[in-house]
C-alpha cells in the first residue's frame, strides 16, 4: 500500500473521500437551517385598532388614535436599534362628498412605538400608536366614508423596512 494514497475497497480511491466531504458539507449547511436564520428582519401578523372609525357630526379636527402591533423576528445576526417609525396613508376608496381624492397621500412622522431594540435571534411584537383626525360638517345624506391603505415605515440602524397594515375606514356620521 502506498502511504500517500488511501484506497477503500470497492471504490476508486479519492472519489469516495471527495463524495464524503461534499456530503458532510451539504449536511452541515442544511443542518444550520433554523439556527442560522435567513439574515433578515422578518415582519408579520400586523393588526390595527380600530379598523373603522365614525367621525362625530359637527366635529372640527377631532383627534383619535390608531393602535397597532407588528411581529418582528430578527435573523440578522446582530442587535437592531429602531430609530423611528412612521405611517404612510393613501386614500384607496371614497363614498359620498369629500374634499380629498383617491390616491391622495398623508401620514404621521415619529409615531410612538416600543420596543426600541431587538436582539439578534429574538422575536418581539412592536406596539405603535399613530394619531388621526377628522372633520365632519354633518348633514351627510348618503353613506360617506374614506378607505385608507396604510403602511408602517420602520427606520433602523440596519435599513428601512415597510409593512402593509390593514385598511382603515373613516366614516362620517349624518
Amino acid at each position: 500500500m502506498n502511504p500517500r494514497s488511501l484506497t477503500l475497497p470497492g471504490k476508486r480511491g479519492g472519489e469516495e473521500i471527495r463524495f464524503l466531504v461534499v456530503a458532510l458539507l451539504i449536511f452541515a449547511v442544511g443542518a444550520c437551517g433554523p439556527f442560522c436564520g435567513d439574515g433578515k428582519l422578518n415582519l408579520s401578523h400586523d393588526t390595527l385598532n380600530p379598523t373603522s372609525f365614525t367621525c362625530p357630526p359637527n366635529a372640527n379636527d377631532y383627534k383619535y388614535d390608531l393602535k397597532g402591533t407588528l411581529d418582528a423576528d430578527n435573523q440578522t445576526g446582530k442587535k437592531i436599534t429602531v430609530k423611528s417609525m412612521a405611517t404612510a396613508a393613501v386614500v384607496s376608496k371614497l363614498a359620498g362628498n369629500w374634499g380629498i381624492s383617491v390616491g391622495q397621500k398623508s401620514g404621521a412622522e415619529n409615531i410612538d412605538f416600543s420596543p426600541k431594540t431587538i436582539d439578534s435571534g429574538s422575536k418581539t411584537t412592536f406596539k405603535f400608536t399613530t394619531p388621526w383626525n377628522c372633520t365632519n360638517n354633518g348633514g351627510n345624506t348618503t353613506e360617506t366614508y374614506a378607505d385608507f391603505k396604510l403602511q408602517l415605515v420602520i427606520v433602523t440602524d440596519n435599513g428601512t423596512y415597510k409593512a402593509d397594515l390593514p385598511t382603515h375606514r373613516m366614516k362620517m356620521a349624518a
